[in-house]
C-alpha cells in the first residue's frame, strides 16, 4: 500500500490524530428522556478529534487525520477543528459518507 499522506513542510506538528470525527448532539432538557427531548446542541466528538482540538486549544500544533462526509457535518467537524487551529488538510472529504 503506497503512503500518500504529506504534511506540509516547515510546518512542524507536535501531535497528528488519527480517528473518528463524529458529532455529539445533547438534549437541552435537563432530566429528560432522549423520547421526550425537544432541543440538542451539537458538538465535536470522537476520541482522537476531541485530542486534536484540546492540544490546537493549549497551544500545540496539532493535526486531524480522517474522514468526513460531504455535508453539513462535515463541515461542521472540520470548521470546528480549523477555527481552533487544528490543521485539518488530511481530512478526506466522501461524498458517498454520511
Amino acid at each position: 500500500m503506497k503512503n500518500t499522506t504529506q504534511f506540509a513542510a516547515g510546518r512542524p506538528l507536535d501531535v497528528i490524530c488519527l480517528g473518528r470525527l463524529a458529532v455529539d448532539l445533547y438534549a437541552q432538557q435537563i432530566g429528560s428522556t432522549l423520547e421526550d427531548a425537544t432541543s440538542f446542541a451539537k458538538y465535536l466528538g470522537g476520541s482522537s478529534a476531541n485530542i486534536a482540538f484540546g492540544t490546537a486549544r493549549l497551544g500545540l500544533k496539532s493535526a486531524m487525520l480522517s474522514k468526513v462526509g460531504d455535508d453539513h457535518m462535515g463541515r461542521f467537524l472540520t470548521d470546528t477543528l480549523a477555527r481552533e487551529g487544528c490543521d485539518v488538510s488530511h481530512v478526506g472529504v466522501d461524498p458517498d459518507r454520511l
